[in-house]
């Protein structure tokens, strides 16, 4: 036996249509009028598969009666179209019915929409089918099943079915039914729409610090609204018109942050169309260094131009992120928060060719600039497993095309965050470089097992060049690994003070000096790069060296 429950809570929508082209909302049918109405089919595709009917009492099948739910919640109205698959019983035949609407011509539309009002009532097998016929064959656009009553679909479905119907001059829809002493399904408000005023396609084509443009694939008059990510339509955000054109610049807008933007087009007396969702984005500002960033996203953040990312080559930088509720660390990989960067070429037959840019930096030939970041591999190497291979770039662009090495790293397979470092880059001439991690590992024979580039926590200096008031011919300096010291001497001039700085800009050395000689000990320094600023009476000399 059937279970009868009783719906509670539903929700629902509406939308408005032009331009139709099929409308039914079966008024002339019931007990009194003619079912189906005319031009209308009720196929038996099953013989003995049972009929569609006209009904109005609004009482939804399968659920406590008398009962208003198909108009409470179906949306449907007066009269409707129903199939009551629980009124035929267990006769054994199986059901499969549809009822098809007359042909209608949209051969001159590019925009072709379907809509209606129902109620389709799960359980016990029954199954719903909304079809279209594109002149030759039927198409499903829709389909409605469930195991039970909480599996039910109602309300206002809108479908487009551009892309089946466009240019068919002898089109029709219709909703077929199967099942076997199922519960039902009740359609009303039947609307083709061939709408003269479409959707509009939203590009967003170009970006900076503050402002953002966008192109439109139509020419028309459009509406525009956005706010900052995350953005809900209609919640105070900014608007503006576009007046026959096709495009929009955002200005004024905040550095290295997301918005979301609603479109539509207004068509005058052929009303409206959709409200299209896009979304841009800017740059952060890059004027200022140190600058470090950790990948981490924060709310107002949705594109990787927020975090001045880009990527070039053939192969693929990916995005991830730890899941540190999970109580299991064993596919966490960010070096600081949760997120990080990967490039995995294991898995092609090709060598890599991936790199990941951050940038534009607008740098002077006045600095030199240092670059660096965490790294990891996913795991050690061994002969089914290969070591990874990668460079440290900077180029003008960020296409990866004329990059300039600043360190090369081979056959690397550490599987605990490293320090990684790229020699000072002294620009050729003043302006916009960006720099980058260049995965470009061999392809190994035999390979079974992927191995990845996890980079984090990446950082950009930048250091005045050496003011050179002396002779830098008349001193020398050299580290010694052995005895972990800086040694510096002068020929003639003494030295008054050594300072030495991190990459990140961070005094870990300031000493005073008065010998032309000197060795200073930094066994106490992580390995890694710095830079040391020497000074005498007659000026500063500034140089790098990399303590290991």
């Amino acid at each position: 036996m059937k279970k009868i429950t009783l719906l509670m809570t539903l929700f629902f929508t509406s939308s408005l249509m032009f331009g139709q082209v099929l409308s039914e909302d079966f008024e002339g049918g019931g007990p009194f009028g003619a079912f189906p109405p005319t031009g209308w089919t009720n196929n038996e595709i099953a013989p003995m598969g049972g009929s569609w009917v006209s009904a109005s009492d609004g009482d939804a099948v399968g659920y406590n009666s008398p009962n208003t739910i198909l108009y409470d919640n179906g949306l449907l109205a007066g009269t409707y179209a129903l199939f009551n698959s629980d009124a035929l019983g267990n006769d054994g035949n199986a059901e499969n019915t549809a009822l098809e609407s007359p042909s209608f011509d949209v051969s001159t539309a590019s925009n072709v929409l379907l809509s209606f009002n129902h109620f389709f009532t799960a359980g016990y097998g029954g199954q719903g089918f909304v079809e279209v016929f594109n002149g030759t064959t039927w198409i499903e656009v829709a389909n409605y099943t469930g195991a039970s009553q909480t599996d039910s679909s109602f309300g206002l479905e809108t479908i487009d079915v551009s892309t089946e119907l466009t240019g068919v001059a002898n089109a029709q829809v219709r909703f077929r039914w199967t099942g076997d002493w199922a519960w039902g399904w009740a359609i009303d408000n039947i609307v083709v729409t061939a709408p003269s005023c479409v959707d509009p396609a939203v590009s967003w084509v170009d970006f900076s610090t503050t402002t953002a443009d966008i192109t439109i694939d139509i020419t028309g008059d459009f509406e525009l609204e956005w706010g900052e990510f995350p953005y809900t339509q209609g919640s105070g955000g900014n608007t503006a018109t576009i007046s026959a054109g096709d495009s929009y610049q955002f200005t004024n807008l905040t550095p290295g942050v997301s918005y979301d933007l609603f479109v539509r087009q207004n068509c005058g007396a052929d009303g409206f169309s959709n409200w299209v969702e896009a979304g841009f984005g800017t740059s952060p500002d890059l004027s200022t260094l140190p600058y470090n960033e950790d990948f981490e996203f924060a709310s107002n953040q949705n594109f990787f131009v927020n975090k001045a990312i880009t990527f070039a080559g053939t192969g693929v930088w990916n995005f991830s992120q730890d899941d540190l509720s999970d109580g299991d660390d064993t596919n966490d990989f960010a070096n600081s928060g949760v997120t990080t960067f990967f490039s995995n070429n294991t898995t092609v037959a090709d060598p890599a060719d991936a790199i990941i840019f951050v940038g534009p930096f607008p740098l002077t030939t006045a600095n030199e600039y240092i670059f660096s970041f965490q790294q990891r591999t996913l795991a050690a190497a061994e002969p089914t497993r290969p070591a990874k291979d990668f460079d440290i770039v900077v180029a003008a662009t960020n296409d990866g095309m004329g990059t300039s090495v600043l360190g090369s790293f081979d056959d690397v397979d550490n599987v605990t965050y490293t320090l990684r470092t790229g020699s000072a880059f002294n620009p050729p001439a003043d302006g916009d470089y960006y720099f980058g991690i260049h995965d470009r590992t061999d392809v190994l024979a035999g390979v079974a097992l992927a191995n990845t580039i996890f980079v984090d926590d990446l950082s950009i200096t930048s250091q005045p060049l050496s003011i050179d008031e002396f002779d830098q011919n008349s001193f020398t300096h050299f580290y010694n690994k052995s005895l972990k010291t800086l040694n510096i001497s002068s020929e003639t001039i003494a030295f008054t003070g050594i300072e030495i700085y991190s990459v990140l800009g961070k005094s870990v050395v300031n000493n005073s000096l008065t010998d032309t000689s000197v060795s200073i000990d930094v066994s106490a320094l992580n390995d890694g790069v710095y830079l040391a600023k020497i000074n005498t009476a007659n000026g500063t000399s500034t140089f790098k060296f990399v303590k290991n």
